[in-house]
């Protein structure tokens, strides 16, 4: 077995970033820092492979990644075709921002030539050819390595889809400086400056074939977004008045459209937002990152290390949203803590600031969100993802926790002449870092090197998933599934299985007894931790830590391990969604959302304790196999090196393990089985008044999500005292989560604790709320109730 130790540089406290509360400076650059005194680790040497050149003022880039289920890419079949192996839309391939059309005529020529490429990096390195694109619309070179996606070209205008819009003369691109794609429910989404310094800035929303929105939800905008044509309203207090330097993903809006909302950064400092249906409103104000001046394609081909025309910008989503934004100029990182008023969103701004920051010009996720359904983006941060951030001032990149805290500095190498690094991005299973530089003569380049700094665990798992063939997220998910950790894996110290699969085979319900997850606590005093049954003794590691439950416990409950099919389904309902169930529910059975103390909802998990599936997947990662991650990072086990080096693991990990789990969805009930005689028992008894069949599922807008069968409300009730064991949290003993019932029929025991063996049994033990259904259910006639037990077995 492969074990690759990547070093982890631990820096003096000097070099650890601070949080500023600070007001913004004024217009122009904070001088270049002096660096603090650094030993020979503090700046490690990273050799850089060269993947393409031939490409004028390269900047921003991104992997293209996986499109999801209920997104058009996915779902539409006059687009699905794009996204296949070798075609424009692959999702091994780079999208690059360029400054040069490429030889494709313009289609403004009032405005900066620029194009996005789609790049095959598979074989020799790519030199794009300079005129490649001159026979017009998306043109192809090299045999397919590069393509061209979208470019200021006649074929690109709004007005190809959208000829009524405001902006129906405005082209896809032109001078594009920030790309994010919407791969959980919709399109690519790109930032740009066509008028430089000059006029506004646009942001673009780009169908597979290179034209803006075909159908668009913004009749004003069509899929172009620009100056103060296309704002939210006419009490809109700041639209795209000044050039688009970067955006990102946020999510579906706070409105309940269901609608996309991405952030803008432009140059005059500000932040805005815009809703892919209603338009752009004010969100930070001018100068809440230091305004940007000398945007042109000139400076965007410059090799100067202190010429910026761009900046970055990613959100994070889990457990709380914020939004960062490089600020090149003042030398720190502008963070926007989120909120909304159901309408639009709010924020709060401070800044990171940092000697090791000199010119951030881009900044990345370490842990790509590639597998969330309603976040999935190049831009948005995984769970407990750390931040690459770019510096053009000294071509380095620095890892950085989104606490503030300075992990690893990496010198960037290349076997190029002057040089000056412009974009960052990272492989959706966060093994590679793609960094696009300028190079004298207006020329660019993308160079690769290997991720770094990912903790003591993650580098050996990812070079074991890559040793057998695992790659891609997706691929390498499903590899970390069954694989089983070594104690110098951080496994243990004590642990109740080595890998996922030891008590989810497959991803279902457990059926071992080591599937059975035993909690302790004191009638006095409440829950405890959840027992670990197996020691790192039982495989040669002196230890002396006892197993099972300590002795000061006085109680103990056994839970089972259910199934993780359709969990990713349930993480893409909205909270909304859950609340409208709540509210329709008559008195008697109205279900209780767990409120979180962070005031999230609960709905995973038999006491529906944890709010998202990568949440679940950590507690899981630290209880059962002992391996702490950020979201997680201490160990409940004390001794045995149990709390040593923690997180031992970075976030990579989770969000692959979660990528996994978008693809072990549970088949949809056929029509037969939803209009069966069962069907109807099943809801005249008053099952479904609790297990609820659907809710709202991926996709956008509201009116076009796919349901979601699920058969739960995924709220609280109270089954009475026959089932009570400890409360935890908030919850009573005698309260659990509706258990989802999609494919209940393949499930080997019933209930929290397995106690019931078939579903007949498993419905005459609730009691409590669900006690008149079961009076119900005992009074239908032997005929009726098979057919209730049949439909069961059907959905």
């Amino acid at each position: 077995m492969t074990r690759l130790r990547t070093p982890v540089v631990l820096l003096p406290l000097s070099l650890l970033l601070t949080t500023v509360v600070s007001p913004p400076p004024g217009a122009g650059f904070t001088p270049r820092p002096s660096l603090p005194a650094a030993s020979a680790d503090d700046v490690v040497p990273l050799n850089a492979q060269i993947v393409a050149t031939g490409i004028p003022g390269a900047g921003a880039i991104c992997q293209i990644g996986t499109f999801h289920l209920g997104g058009p890419f996915h779902d539409n079949a006059a687009f699905s075709p794009f996204t296949e192996p070798g075609e424009i839309l692959d999702g091994r391939r780079l999208l690059v921002a360029s400054s040069s059309n490429f030889g494709a005529p313009l289609g403004r020529t009032d405005q900066a030539p620029g194009a996005i490429l789609s790049i095959d990096l598979g074989g020799v390195a790519v030199d794009v050819p300079p005129d490649f694109g001159a026979g017009g619309g998306q043109a192809s070179g090299l045999g397919g390595r590069v393509r061209l996606y979208t470019a200021n070209s006649p074929a690109f205008f709004n007005s190809v889809f959208s000829p009524n819009a405001a902006t129906a003369n405005e082209v896809a691109v032109s001078l594009p400086l920030g790309i994010s794609l919407n791969n959980a429910f919709g399109r690519p989404w790109f930032a740009n400056a066509p008028l430089g310094d000059t006029g506004y800035g646009t942001i673009s929303v780009i169908d597979p074939g290179g034209q803006p929105f075909k159908n668009p939800p913004d009749l004003v905008a069509g899929g172009v977004f620009a100056g103060d044509k296309t704002n939210r309203s006419a009490a809109s207090t700041h639209g795209l008045t000044s050039p688009a330097l970067a955006t990102s993903l946020v999510t579906k809006s706070p409105d309940g459209s269901g609608r996309a909302v991405f952030f803008a950064a432009l140059a005059d400092g500000s932040v805005v937002q815009v809703h892919v249906q209603k338009g752009v409103d004010a969100m930070a104000p001018p100068g809440s990152f230091t305004p940007i001046t000398g945007i042109n394609t000139a400076a965007a081909e410059s090799a100067a290390p202190d010429v910026i025309t761009r900046v970055g910008m990613v959100f994070n989503w889990v457990p709380n949203k914020v939004i960062y934004v490089t600020d090149p100029a003042a030398n720190r990182i502008l963070a926007l803590d989120l909120a909304d008023d159901g309408t639009l969103f709010t924020s709060s701004p401070r800044y990171l600031s940092s000697p090791w920051l000199d010119r951030p010009v881009d900044i990345a996720p370490t842990s790509v969100e590639v597998a969330a359904r309603n976040f999935a983006s190049n831009t948005t941060l995984g769970g407990g993802s750390d931040l690459y951030v770019l510096n053009r001032g000294n071509n380095t990149i620095v890892r950085m926790t989104q606490g503030g805290q300075v992990i690893a500095i990496r010198r960037i190498e290349a076997d190029l002449t002057g040089l000056r690094v412009a974009g960052l991005a990272v492989s959706d299973d966060g093994r590679r870092i793609w960094v696009t530089a300028t190079t004298p003569g207006g020329q660019g380049t993308v160079l690769q090197m290997p991720a770094f700094a990912a903790g003591e665990v993650t580098p050996s798992l990812m070079a074991d998933a890559a040793a057998a063939g695992a790659e891609g997220a997706i691929a390498q998910g499903t590899f970390l599934f069954s694989y089983a950790l070594e104690p110098d894996q951080r496994l243990g110290p004590l642990f109740n299985a080595r890998s996922c699969n030891g008590c989810h085979a497959g991803g279902s319900q457990g059926t071992s007894a080591d599937s059975f997850v035993v909690r302790v606590g004191r009638v006095d005093g409440g829950t405890g931790r959840t027992v670990r049954q197996h020691s790192i003794a039982e495989l040669g590691v002196t230890c002396d830590l006892p197993t099972g439950a300590p002795p000061s416990a006085n109680a103990t409950f056994v839970r089972s391990a259910m199934t993780l099919h359709g969990t990713s389904l349930i993480d893409n309902i909205l909270d909304r969604e859950i609340l409208k169930v709540q509210a329709a529910q008559p008195p008697a059975v109205r279900g209780r959302a767990n409120v979180l103390p962070d005031g999230r909802i609960g709905r995973f998990g038999w006491k529906a304790q944890t709010a998202t599936l990568v949440e679940f997947m950590a507690e899981a990662q630290r209880d059962e196999l002992g391996l702490t991650n950020p979201l997680q990072p201490h160990d409940l086990v004390n001794g045995c090196g149990g709390r040593k080096g923690s997180p031992e693991a970075d976030g990579v990990p989770l969000t692959s393990l979660v990528a996994f789990l978008d693809t072990i969805d549970p088949a949809a009930p056929s029509a037969a089985c939803l209009g069966s005689a069962g069907a109807a028992m099943f809801a005249a008894v008053g099952c479904a008044a609790c297990h609820t069949p659907s809710m709202p599922g991926p996709g956008s807008p509201a009116a076009s999500q796919r349901p979601v069968r699920l058969y739960s409300d995924l709220l609280l009730h109270d089954m009475g005292a026959g089932l009570a064991e400890f409360g935890q949290g908030s919850t009573t003993g005698s309260e659990f989560r509706t258990m989802p019932l999609w494919r209940v029929s393949e499930r080997a025991h019933f209930l929290h604790d397995g106690r019931a063996h078939t579903i007949g049994e498993a419905i005459l033990a609730h009691g409590g709320q669900a006690a008149s259904a079961v009076d119900a259910f005992q009074a239908l006639s032997p005929a009726d109730q098979q057919a209730l037990l049949d439909f069961l077995g059907c959905i």
